[in-house]
């Protein structure tokens, strides 16, 4: 029995990332560019190695698509559509949901042709290049920290569903010691709410939080819940993570998007940066420290 423990021990240790993992599946991926004077053979042929793994990689596990707040991934043998939160891969500014495990093979070909510039006919010179991989599909870990809204200071208050002035709370515990933010996503815009404004620039990374202590968080600034239609969903992004982040450049668009007798009176929203653009930090975040940063979502209500 012991010696059963020792092996099991050692087999999680040295193979880590099968317990996250999917079987590993081959892929073929193909990719086409000119090559031009202002770029040398070898600069063409790294690019195009690039984009055909991207393209063997969204054959086998979709195409990741970012719209407003919600990140998706789509089937290209079906074009059907599915909401995820996957940790994500980058490769050449594209996210893609698999990791390479093996490169089988790599062929490039020269394809000599015609264009038109200017009505007069040119030669050129494309190289295709097709790759042959090995891959796993990447999926998220498990949060393990615990948050939720709330409507009050107590976790008795645990709601999604919320009336215009209302205010916001949030609940948030975790086992480890680690670094906390928190984004609301309106489809438009991500505001930062955690941490505050005001707070010192050593928190920019993230608000400092210990193990297994319960906070209560928005008590001592005045989040009201608006909207302007009769019901709107906003989306909370409680972002943890062991070190702190390096944050997304954020602006103060509360002249913008408030009325002018709103602004007159002092009221300021949360300082933000557009919702896409905050969904390709995260992705990009995510990406390069899968075991780093662990993200819930949470959708609310506000009704008129």
């Amino acid at each position: 029995m012991k010696f059963r423990i020792f092996f099991a021990i050692l087999y999680l240790l040295f193979t880590p990332q099968l317990i996250y993992s999917q079987d590993v599946v081959r892929s073929t991926g193909t990719a086409q560019l000119e090559l031009t004077k202002d770029k040398s053979r070898m600069e063409v042929e790294n690019k195009l190695r690039e984009l055909a793994t991207i393209d063997a990689l969204e054959k086998a596990f979709g195409r990741v698509v970012i719209q407003g707040n919600s990140t998706y991934i789509t089937n290209l043998q079906t074009g059907k559509e599915v909401q995820t939160n996957t940790v994500f891969n980058t490769i050449a500014n594209t996210s893609v949901k698999g990791e390479v495990q093996e490169v089988l093979d790599e062929k490039f070909t020269d394809i000599e042709g015609f264009k038109t510039v200017e009505g007069k006919k040119e030669k050129v010179l494309e190289i295709k290049c097709e790759i042959e991989i090995k891959a796993r599909e990447i999926v998220t870990p498990p949060v393990t920290f615990t948050s939720f809204p709330l409507g009050c200071m107590d976790e008795k208050c645990h709601t999604t569903v919320f009336k215009n002035d209302d205010r916001l709370y949030l609940f948030f515990s975790s086992p480890m010691s680690g670094y906390l933010t928190v984004y609301l996503d309106d489809k438009d815009y991500s505001q930062c709410l955690y941490p505050i404004a005001g707070m010192s620039s050593d928190f920019e990374g993230g608000v400092p939080v210990e193990a297994d202590k319960k906070y209560f968080l928005f008590s001592d600034v005045e989040y009201t819940l608006f909207t302007k239609s009769l019901q709107d969903m906003n989306r909370l992004f409680i972002i943890f993570s062991k070190t702190p982040l390096n944050k997304p450049s954020l602006k103060d668009v509360s002249q913008k998007l408030l009325n002018e007798d709103e602004y007159k009176k002092g009221t300021r929203l949360p300082k933000s940066l557009a919702s896409e653009d905050f969904q390709r930090w995260l992705n990009s975040y995510r990406s390069s420290g899968k075991d780093n940063v662990q993200v819930e979502i949470a959708d609310i209500t506000i009704t008129k």
